[in-house]
């Protein structure tokens, strides 16, 4: 027996339930009397269009119904009649011939009615609702309501069933046409399609049609075109056709939902699909089409149910229980349930909000309570039914428990839920209480805004042997518990996380994000504040637990670690450690952290979120050991960061690769030289174990195979150092604290290899025990911190003083001072004298070392030059920076002066020659004190310098952080004491002035060097015009370069050129101009210097846009020049082009490594790369990519190569690290606090060579020895690797630091310390000014 006739008396004892009670005042209806107004064929007391619930009886039965069924008794079942006439309308595909029936109850759309706003009048007399203007639905004025049977226009007749050859031929364009997207060519199939005669029309071909175009794009507008022409020409449509079109507009309502749209937009489409799918479904009713399936009718409830629209979905109710082939399914029912817990529309004007859930909320459980009797009737009759399959169930039961929640009615469901749970084993047409039954209970919850009672179920849940909730729904509530205050939100998180870790497989999507909320909640500081200390350690002992579940699982991944998704918990973590150090809690901070490590290992470098990741990574070790500072130790700082490194961050250590791997050996190995150098070499009290020290020497011997080879191993540093002191720790077997066993084979293997036998003997106490060892160094005190900086600078000073004050052994007196050292004088050599003379000349000091021999040969017989010729030698000794000849040769032209005392005037005459020539030879030298205490003996005994003497003293100031004052200074002096100005000390004293920006000052010294008749240099115009180019004065610039160009005796020169390109590469930024001047450089058959090949190279490198080919052929020129060897500089340039303005990280390194393959050979060995200057740019392209994680590495190999850092280095160190944030922060104040300042008003020395001008310029041999002499001194204990000097820049760095994370105390703290050190005003001005200007971070703060 059918189905249906199963279901028929079953379903009828749902006709006789009431209605559900509008839930609010409503005007009367005014519905007529039964019958009234009905469409032919139908019965009384049926609302038109509706039938019974579950009834299924067809026109024919009707006239064969008891007349019991008026009453409402169950009738029998469909006889043979019926039953034929079932067939024959499954065989058809739709109902031809439509009778009266007898009246019957109401059906379950008729008692839900009273739930939507669908006026009675409306539902009685059938009358439309009115469409929107120019819709889709609109385009059928004539189409009728589900109770307008009878009234409809008639549709042609049906055509033939067969495809005719035409139709399949246009049907196979059509095809091909979709296929290939193409819109054109389907337009033309579908024209021609159209245009078919009516012999040559067929419904399966339209249908086939229908089906070709549901398949494009944009098809529904051709969909109902073709279904028009039907309407019109024929053949009428079957229950295909109309499912068909139903299908693709109920599909494309459903796209609209998930589309990326306004919302009144997807809104509007939606209405207009939706109005259109019922009109279609309505006309297929009308004309007696029955759809064959309940799906087509539940995707027209699933677009209702969408848009929350209640009237529309009663409306799609009513035609399908008027099918009498099909009845509702579980589907329908879950439909049913979603529609009116998602309907907002008011039964009337300012209907309350409580009122209207309370009348979906009815709406919902009437729905609910008939699907609980059908459901359990169909269990009973015919078990296994597919309509009513547990899954299907099962979905209606969660969208009742969602509709409780909707609905804000949480009792309800609770009240759902323990049905459920108290009917075990479970009742006919029940769930069990399986995952998603969970996942419901506790997503209604966060819905409902109640996250409290989410986490309390899933705390009860996770306590019991129930299922437990999807990931999704712990996603959901992690979310929505960082909606709340922070330290609620740790509440919260804490057991959804122990939740979490049991489960298992362990949903990763949440465990995720659990980890990286929780992380990221308990990083904040006021929640630390907030949380007892109960709570603070339960929420990081819940978090760890989980973090070692979610990280272990990424370590298994075979894939690397790249997405955005898994960095971010990795993130939130290594910002909990940071702020754990901050906090003191060395301990937990490194469990986290020895977490965190193992997943960094597979870390995609060239990532983003990878690389920042790892420059956080990388300022942790030394955090922690900061952090380790916070408990109470006896020890010194050093020694409790060595150990905390040692004990707490090694461990984590083993396996890693990179840039964190060379962050922690550069820490562990600069904080062993600090602990050692505080203990004396005794490293008991630092109580290590075997596998600590191990560490140790593991990271003591990576770190010297990553350094150059050098002659051997040392005891007094670097891995020597340790395992010599490592060797004096007491062997016996009651001490305490014992000599390590180490790995010996292993660093056998490691020394042999690297240092041959004077390494292996490093090992000797731990291959031979009973060999005797060295004894043990005498413990010093413990070593205090390094003196202040101005002390050390005073005493350095003060030892200086002293040497200079005891190499001029005899008194400085006119009379001279016999040495005994040196025969008596028995005569003077006048031609020696005149070959002394010539030194004056140019370059003459190259002929200085062969007329010393000379002059030693003949003194060695009594014979000596006069003074005077003596001074020369001096000033040629000078220039080569030869102090400890000068010094003998003064000590000789004193010996000199003695033997005559009673030539005065001669006498005299040759004493101010050769303090004239100390003056003059000592500032050549860069010892501007001995030069100026000469200067004043000369001035006390009423005798001046020279004017060359001053033109030494004033181009050689190096020691002033004001040097042009000091020019002036000097300058002034001369002019007050009647020193007649030459050319060559205008030069300098301009050079100096032009370098400081004082343009007016360095301009009016040149009118007066005109004005006193001296014609201007080459040498003058290029100081002159560098004044104006520095000040921005391109006019006046121009003119002077005009000038000197136009002079007579003009001798072509590089610097005047090379200023003028500058000025066009660095300032205005313009290339033709800068080209030009190199052209007449070219044309004036000037050679470009070094420098000049650097500006070429920033030509095509810096100014956009630029030309890297081009720069790359400035440099092969250069390759190739052999007068000039490639520098510094040069490579500073190109990686500025290509790290910095190309943004290439990698093509920049690629060219920092090439750098060994440019070594400077026999013609150029001065000429050393990389230096300072070559690792400066590499830093600051390292500051460009936020690429902080290199640079401990680099920093470590430039000091291994014997490369001291400067502060411009440091500069650069301060600025990437305050890009990190707090920990990077950190960093850079311990490399500015590891810096040191000279006494106040003294330049910084060691951080740029010497720069000077004129006849006096040193060569670069000469200038590299100078700088060593002055440079900075290595300190292994220290971050930077020496004692670098601040520069004005790197209190600016500084305090832009603090000023960016709000810092205002410390940066005014930094500000008054940079005043104190005399710098120039403008500098300081300048600093001044940032504080107009603060950050984001600091408006923040």
């Amino acid at each position: 027996m059918p189905l249906f006739s199963k279901l028929a008396g079953h379903l009828e004892k749902l006709a006789g339930d009431e209605g559900i009670v509008r839930a609010g005042p409503r005007p009367k209806s005014s519905r007529k009397a039964p019958g009234a107004g009905a469409a032919p064929g139908a019965r009384q007391g049926d609302a038109p269009g509706t039938r019974g619930e579950g009834s299924g009886s067809a026109a024919p039965q009707a006239q064969r119904t008891s007349p019991s069924r008026t009453t409402g008794t169950p009738a029998k079942g469909p006889g043979r009649e019926a039953a034929a006439r079932l067939q024959a309308v499954l065989a058809s595909g739709r109902l031809s011939v439509r009778s009266g029936r007898a009246p019957r109850a109401r059906s379950l759309s008729m008692s839900l009615m009273d739930a939507v706003d669908v006026d009675a009048d409306e539902r009685a007399s059938g009358a439309r609702r009115p469409v929107r203007r120019n819709s889709i639905s609109g385009a059928h004025p004539d189409s009728p309501n589900p109770s307008t049977r009878g009234m409809l226009t008639p549709l042609p007749l049906r055509g033939k069933q067969e495809l005719s050859s035409g139709e399949e031929e246009l049907l196979a364009r059509l095809k091909a046409a979709c296929q290939a997207r193409d819109d054109a060519a389907l337009q033309q199939a579908l024209d021609a399609y159209l245009a078919l005669g009516q012999d040559a029309r067929s419904v399966a071909g339209f249908n086939r049609l229908l089906q070709t175009l549901q398949g494009a794009s944009g098809s529904v507008p051709h969909m109902l075109r073709v279904y028009e022409e039907m309407r019109a020409r024929g053949p009428a449509p079957n229950q295909q056709t109309f499912s068909t079109l139903i299908d693709a507009v109920c599909t494309r309502d459903l796209e609209l939902g998930a589309a990326e749209r306004s919302k009144e937009e997807r809104q509007r489409e939606q209405d207009e699909c939706l109005r259109t799918a019922l009109h279609l479904a309505r006309e297929a009713h009308g004309v007696h089409v029955l759809l064959p399936t309940v799906g087509t009718y539940n995707q027209l409830l699933a677009c209702c149910a969408l848009a929350g629209r209640a009237g529309e979905a009663v409306q799609a109710l009513a035609l399908l229980e008027e099918n009498v082939l099909i009845t509702k399914d579980a589907d329908s029912y879950r439909l049913l349930v979603e529609v009116f817990a998602n309907s907002t529309a008011p039964a009337y004007e300012d209907e309350p909000a409580a009122e209207r859930q309370a009348r979906g909320l009815k709406a919902c459980k009437r729905v609910f309570e008939t699907f609980e009797r059908v459901s359990g009737a169909m269990a009973r009759i015919q078990p296994g039914s597919d309509a009513f399959s547990p899954a299907r169930c099962e979905c209606v039961w969660l969208a009742m428990l969602d509709a409780h929640f909707t609905l804000g009615d949480a009792a309800g469901a609770v009240a759902l839920f323990e049905r459920l749970l108290a009917a075990r084993p479970y009742p006919t047409g029940a769930l069990p209480i399986d995952e998603d039954v969970a996942t419901t209970m506790v997503l209604g919850f966060v819905r409902a805004g109640d996250v409290r009672g989410a986490v309390q179920w899933l705390h009860q849940l996770h306590a019991s042997a129930l299922a437990q909730p999807s990931g999704h729904a712990l996603e959901a509530v992690v979310a929505a518990a960082m909606q709340q205050q922070p330290a609620d939100a740790a509440h919260l998180l804490c057991p959804v996380a122990s939740a979490l870790v049991v489960r298992d497989p362990l949903p990763m999507g949440a465990a995720a994000k659990c980890v990286q909320h929780l992380a990221g909640v308990l990083e904040k500081r006021k929640v630390w504040k907030q949380l007892p200390p109960a709570d603070m350690s339960a929420c990081l002992g819940s978090l760890q637990a989980l973090t070692a579940r979610v990280f272990g699982a990424y370590a298994d991944a075979p894939r690397p670690l790249k997405s955005k998704g898994q960095t971010l918990p990795i993130a939130a973590v290594l910002r909990l450690v940071g702020q754990l150090t901050f906090a003191g809690r060395a301990v937990d901070a490194a469990a986290f952290f020895r977490l965190a490590v193992p997943v960094l290992r597979l870390a995609d470098t060239t990532a983003p979120g990878c690389v920042s990741l790892m420059c956080d990574a990388c300022h942790l070790p030394m955090a922690i050991a900061d952090a380790a500072l916070h408990a109470p130790s006896s020890l010194s700082d050093a020694c409790v960061r060595f150990r905390a490194l040692a004990t707490l961050v090694a461990p984590a250590m083993r396996g890693m690769q990179g840039a964190l791997l060379d962050a922690y050996h550069a820490s562990i190995t600069r904080l062993y030289e600090a602990a050692s150098r505080d203990l004396g070499g005794d490293l008991r009290a630092l109580a290590l174990d075997d596998a600590a020290w191990q560490r140790v020497v593991d990271a003591f011997a990576a770190t010297e195979g990553a350094a150059p080879l050098g002659d051997g191993p040392s005891a007094s540093a670097g891995l020597g150092k340790l395992l010599t002191e490592l060797a004096r720790l007491p062997t016996d077997a009651g001490a305490p604290v014992r000599r390590p066993a180490l790995d010996v084979a292993r660093l056998y293997t490691f020394l042999d290899a690297r240092y041959g036998a004077p390494g292996v003997a490093l090992l000797q106490p731990w291959l031979a025990p009973d060999a005797p060892r060295a004894a043990p160094a005498a413990p010093r005190a413990h070593a205090a911190r390094e003196a202040s900086a101005d002390g050390s600078a005073s005493a350095a000073r003060a030892a200086a003083a002293a040497a200079a004050s005891a190499a001029a052994a005899a008194p400085a007196y006119m009379d001279g001072a016999v040495c005994a050292r040196l025969p008596p004088v028995r005569g003077l050599d006048a031609s020696l004298g005149s070959a002394l003379q010539g030194l004056a000349r140019a370059h003459g000091q190259l002929q200085a070392d062969e007329l010393y021999a000379r002059l030693q040969a003949s003194v060695a017989r009594g014979v000596y030059a006069s003074p005077g010729a003596i001074a020369v030698l001096i000033n040629a000794f000078g220039r080569l920076s030869h102090v400890s000849r000068i010094d003998e040769l003064y000590a000789m032209g004193m010996h000199v002066l003695a033997s005559r005392p009673q030539e005065r005037e001669w006498r005299t005459s040759h004493w101010v020659q050769l303090e004239d020539g100390m003056v003059t030879a000592l500032s050549h030298a860069s010892l501007g004190d001995r030069a100026n205490t000469h200067r004043e003996r000369l001035i006390a005994a009423g005798h001046v310098p020279s004017a060359s003497a001053y033109a030494a003293l004033i181009a050689t100031i190096q020691e002033r952080t004001d040097d042009a004052v000091v020019a002036e200074e000097l300058f002034t002096e001369s002019q007050r004491l009647g020193v007649r100005p030459t050319t060559y000390l205008y030069n300098t004293v301009i050079s100096k002035l032009s370098r400081a920006r004082k343009a007016e000052q360095a301009l009016r010294l040149f009118d007066a060097m005109r004005g006193a008749g001296l014609r201007p240099s080459s040498v003058t115009y290029g100081a002159a015009i560098n004044a104006c180019v520095r000040t921005g004065d391109e006019v006046r610039a121009t003119q002077l370069f005009a000038e000197m160009e136009a002079q007579p005796s003009f001798q072509p020169r590089v610097p005047p050129y090379n200023t003028m390109i500058q000025y066009y590469v660095h300032s205005c930024m313009d290339r033709d101009k800068a080209l030009r001047y190199y052209e007449k450089m070219q044309q004036a058959g000037v050679r470009p210097s070094a420098h000049t090949y650097k500006l070429l190279l920033d030509i095509w490198g810096s100014i956009a846009p630029v030309q890297p080919d081009r720069q790359q052929a400035v440099f092969a020129r250069l390759v190739a020049d052999r007068l000039v060897g490639v520098q510094g500089t040069h490579w500073a340039s190109l990686l500025h082009t290509q790290g910095t303005v190309l943004h290439d990280l990698d093509r920049a390194l690629e060219t920092f490594e090439s750098i060994a393959e440019h070594a400077p050979g026999p013609r150029n060995s001065v000429s050393t790369v990389p230096d300072a200057v070559v690792y400066e740019s590499l830093f600051s392209v390292f500051v460009a990519h936020g690429r902080t994680d290199l640079m401990p590495a680099y920093l470590a190999r430039m000091t291994q190569q014997g490369i001291l850092p400067t502060a411009y280095i440091a500069n650069l160190l301060i600025k990437g690290y305050a890009q990190d944030g707090p920990l990077g922060l950190v960093e850079a104040r311990r490399v500015f606090e590891a810096m040191i300042d000279p006494p106040a008003g003294i330049a910084a020395a060691g951080n740029h060579l010497p720069r000077h001008h004129g006849a006096g310029a040193l060569g670069l041999h000469r200038e590299r020895v100078a700088h060593g002499s002055r440079g900075h001194s290595v300190d292994r204990t220290n971050v930077l690797g020496a004692l670098v000097n601040r520069e004005p820049s790197t209190y600016e760095a500084m305090i832009r630091a603090e000023l960016s994370f709000g810092n205002q105390d410390r940066a005014l703290a930094l500000f008054e310390r940079m005043k104190a050190r005399a710098f120039p005003a403008a500098l300081v001005n300048r600093a001044r000014a940032m504080f107009d200007h603060v950050g984001p971070r600091a408006a923040a703060a």
